[in-house]
């Protein structure tokens, strides 16, 4: 099944004259089988030039949306301007922010498109695109660019019809665009079933933190932040919602940070950059998905006939999760330093008051996560001989030459 798709871009400043003086000239054609898949042209609009054209491609395939109990579905907007950072960063070029205003623009579009079934980029009765976008509240930008697509099932669909096409990938890796929204919808009434709208843009003085290329979620606290803001800033620092500030330090586009680990979700990372007094901060989100692990397991303790003591004396349980836990022994003589937490933290496990004949002892610690209700057993192993330890488990354990 083909379809169809549009983009269209508007880059004030001096690209601007250049585009307007080329009138309406065409600018562009593709072929393919013989006849024409896409022609372009440019024509003048005031002070701001615009491109325009059409291209055919192939749906893409399904991609997968595995998403954790407790984190909400990604929308499929927000999937486009994933999929788009993973092609610029895969060339090098900086990803870019989900703008709360483009995804507000390019989700109204798609909706009129699919509710008026209307493929363009200005709909008979609809604001024009640069209008829609102002209205969304996104003002004092440097560039602006749009591309729409129809008919794709799929994100991924979309994303990869436009990299298929010259111009549309132009708009998906532009290095003077800083943020981008994505909408989708569908109508079941309309012509092309599917509508796509992607919008891309830059605001003066806004250079966005951007977590992990804008992925939806992560199953891992240490992550990837990218700072915009490169020949513009010189110092930066980092917090994490509700704490500190990390400290000024030179910029660098590129910093590992650790997440905060708590029940609320998406978690949010602010950051500050600074050149000489002025302050700018921005901020992003992530939804956390952090599985409850415990580690290590199982727990081997040995001890001989008659001893009061094991060997070793205890056990730091590991524990990661961005829940609220429980941790329960099962025999009486292990024993826990805590019972409870929440997010990261260790339970040292020693035993006391054990069996002292010779013999093979079983339990369990239980740690339970609160939300999820996951459970994690770890076993609790006691040897004890009727011998000396280091004849019995020589490979295990050593003893000190007197």
């Amino acid at each position: 099944m083909t379809s169809r798709a549009r983009a269209q871009v508007l880059i004030h400043l001096l690209t601007a004259t250049l585009l307007v003086s080329l009138g309406s000239s065409p600018l562009w054609s593709q072929e393919g089988g013989g006849t024409p898949r896409a022609i372009g042209y440019v024509s003048p609009d005031g002070e701001t030039g615009i491109s325009q054209f059409t291209v055919e491609a192939q749906d893409g395939p399904e991609p997968t949306y595995g998403m954790a109990l407790g984190i909400p579905s990604e929308p499929p907007g927000h999937r486009l301007v994933y999929l788009t950072n993973l092609e610029r960063v895969g060339r090098g070029i900086p990803p870019l922010k989900a703008a709360s205003e483009l995804m507000n623009a390019a989700q109204f579009h798609s909706d009129w498109m699919a509710q008026h079934n209307c493929f363009d980029h200005d709909c008979p009765g609809e604001p024009t695109w640069i209008q829609r976008i102002s209205n969304a509240g996104y003002s004092s930008y440097e560039a602006l660019g749009e591309n729409i697509a129809h008919g794709y099932y799929t994100a991924s669909g979309a994303v990869n019809g436009w990299m298929g096409s010259a111009e549309h990938r132009a708009n998906m890796l532009h290095r003077g665009f800083r943020e981008a929204g994505g909408g989708y919808a569908f109508s079941s009434s309309s012509r092309y079933l599917h509508y796509w709208a992607l919008d891309f843009g830059s605001r003066g003085q806004v250079y966005p933190v951007i977590i992990n290329n804008e992925a939806w979620s992560t199953t891992d606290l240490v992550a990837d932040l990218y700072v915009h803001g490169r020949g513009w800033a010189d110092w930066m620092q980092f917090r994490n919602e509700g704490g500190n500030w990390s400290g000024w330090e030179s910029f660098s586009a590129r910093k590992t940070w650790t997440l905060s680990c708590t029940d609320a979700s998406p978690t949010t990372v602010y950051a500050q950059i600074r050149q000489e007094s002025t302050v700018l901060e921005f901020s992003d989100e992530i939804h956390v998905d952090i599985s409850l692990s415990v580690q290590p397991n199982p727990l081997i303790f040995l001890s001989e006939q008659g001893w009061t003591t094991a060997i070793p004396e205890s056990y730091q349980l590991d524990i990661t999760s961005c829940d609220n836990w429980t941790a329960q022994a099962s025999e009486p003589w292990i024993k826990l330093s805590d019972d409870t937490g929440t997010g990261p933290g260790e339970v040292a496990v020693s035993l006391e008051g054990f069996p002292t004949n010779p013999g093979r002892y079983t339990g369990t610690v239980t740690v339970i996560a609160e939300t999820t209700q996951e459970q994690t057993d770890v076993q609790v192993i006691l040897v004890v001989t009727d011998g000396p330890l280091e004849h019995s488990y020589a490979p295990l354990v050593t003893k000190e030459q007197a």
